[in-house]
């Protein structure tokens, strides 16, 4: 539930499922934004999430399976979240 409400109050991120235990799918503004945004969170190698299609829609799967997990490692997945995605949006401009 961390990672959901700390990504909704992120820009560019949308929380599509209602998340019930471990499980958050999110989207970008269009699919290829997704796409991209997902292969940068990759490349960064903080956390690790999945890209999928979900009602049609490419997003990002992500699924805290780790009774390790901290809150601190929740934030700064988050926050790799979001430099992927102005990683993304400054090679868009390029």
């Amino acid at each position: 539930m961390q990672f959901a409400s700390e990504l909704a109050q992120v820009g560019g991120f949308t929380v599509l499922n209602d998340v019930v235990f471990n499980q958050v799918v999110v989207r970008c503004q269009s699919d290829e934004l997704t796409e991209r945004a997902c292969a940068r969170i990759q490349a960064l190698r903080e956390c690790w999430v999945g890209n999928s299609t979900w009602k049609g829609s490419r997003v990002i799967r992500i699924s805290v399976c780790s009774w390790a997990t901290t809150a601190a490692d929740v934030t700064r997945s988050v926050r790799s979240f979001e430099q992927a995605l102005r990683d993304v949006a400054a090679s868009s401009q390029s």
